[in-house]
């Protein structure tokens, strides 16, 4: 898909080439003027050959009406086309959001019961799979190559014999669905999915709605634009090239006739290849849709929620006193907001518990430049000595960002590392 900005004035458009229609309508206009060169020169040198005004009001009068018919059909034509190319796209999303619904409801279903974890994971990647292989064959089956490449999920893991019938099969999508829906209910049985099945209907119901917004766009790419719409409008376009440089030559000066004879036919070809640009929306040319781009997507959503981070909800830990006050922010300002209270819930547990302080300091007596290091913490154990490692002079003042006062757990992996560290090495002094 021809993907552009257009900037605050969007003159910059005039000039793209990838996807443009203007190539087209300008060799058939370039052709057709100097058609309408010769002919103005030749009746410039041919007696007799200038009509009277009658007649050339008469012939201004036809060329009004068959080009305003003209007009009506290219115009219909081209509205067509582009309604066709959204409900395409817009049928498509809405495939891609009702099976995506229905792969968040099952992974959010799955139980959590320990002993059936591996049951669980199984199921996850197995459905990802699946969904993985369903969307890549919905968009085979719209697009006008039914062998169009598309990324998908690795399939390793799964039945070899499975993928071999799927591959012989025509009807990929149905038997993907039909497996998807299977082993539901298959894992409703064996407790996987521990719901009651009235939720769990929500699933095969986004699954169904899915399927038949892909119908739909099945009758976008299955039934092309009426073919005597298409077969008048390409004759009447041919006829009126074939007598515009008479009637220009007719009407007007040699000049001027070439002029509007280019713009005329320019933009009347324009509107044509716009149309058939449009009316199959489906294929891999610059203004068809990003289908590659659809599945690339659809892949990085499946894996996004197959992360165990992805399925387990944010703690929160309720206070009260601030958020009774309901305050509001910016989006963007929501990380440098947590920054700011981490560094005041710190500085406050430092003043209430007392922060543990250490300073490294050099001492030349000990052998290899090994330091003393003086801890005291804030439970009034006193000083403690211990041998170290060589190490740059420096100095820790209270609990590191990220990790809260004495009693409470680190919250980051060096802050667990940093307490190990200190623990061994106490140990060992």
């Amino acid at each position: 898909m021809r993907h552009y900005v257009g900037g605050k004035w969007g003159f910059s458009l005039i000039f793209g080439i990838y996807g443009s229609v203007f190539p087209y309508a300008f060799a058939m206009a370039v052709v057709n003027a100097a058609l309408t060169v010769g002919v103005s020169i030749s009746m410039e040198y041919s007696e007799g050959i200038y009509p009277d005004p009658g007649t050339t009001e008469t012939v201004a009068t036809l060329m009004a009406i068959f080009t305003s018919v003209m007009m009506f059909i290219l115009t219909f034509r081209s509205d067509i086309a582009y309604e066709r190319w959204w409900e395409g796209g817009t049928l498509l999303q809405k495939t891609r959001g009702e099976w995506f619904n229905a792969y968040s409801s099952l992974v959010a279903f799955s139980s959590a019961r320990p002993e059936l974890q591996r049951q669980v994971m199984e199921f996850h990647h197995l459905l990802a799979r699946l969904m993985s292989l369903l969307f890549c064959c919905a968009l085979q089956q719209v697009s006008p190559s039914k062998d169009r490449p598309f990324e998908i999920l690795d399939t390793q893991g799964i039945e070899l014999e499975s993928l071999l019938y799927l591959e012989s099969t025509r009807d990929k999508v149905e038997i993907i669905l039909q497996w998807i829906q299977r082993s539901i209910v298959l894992r409703m049985n064996d407790g996987v999915l521990p719901v009651a099945p009235p939720v769990l209907s929500r699933a095969f119901q986004e699954l169904s709605r899915g399927i038949v917004n892909l119908q739909n766009a099945r009758k976008i790419a299955d039934f092309p634009f009426p073919y005597p719409y298409a077969q008048v409008s390409i004759l009447m376009l041919l006829l009126h090239w074939g007598l515009m440089p008479f009637w220009c030559s007719m009407l007007l000066s040699k000049t001027m006739a070439a002029g509007t004879s280019f713009v005329v036919i320019f933009f009347l070809w324009c509107l044509n290849f716009m149309a058939l640009q449009l009316e199959a929306p489906f294929g891999d040319e610059p203004n068809d849709l990003p289908m590659d781009q659809m599945i690339l997507d659809w892949n990085n959503s499946l894996c996004t929620l197959l992360s165990p981070r992805s399925q387990r909800p944010p703690a929160f830990e309720f206070d009260p006193a601030t958020h009774d006050r309901w305050i509001t922010s910016l989006s963007n300002s929501i990380p440098s907001m947590m920054v700011q209270e981490e560094d005041e819930e710190t500085e406050e547990d430092c003043e209430e518990e007392g922060a543990a302080i250490a300073t490294v300091k050099s001492n030349s007596n000990l052998p290899d430049g090994r330091r003393t290091v003086l801890r005291q913490d804030g439970r009034g154990d006193g000083l403690t000595a211990r041998h170290n490692s060589p190490q740059p002079d420096l100095t820790w003042e209270g609990p590191r960002k990220g990790m809260s006062s004495a009693g409470r757990k680190p919250k980051t992996l060096s802050d667990m590392n940093t307490l190990s560290d200190v623990s061994q090495k106490s140990a060992m002094t």
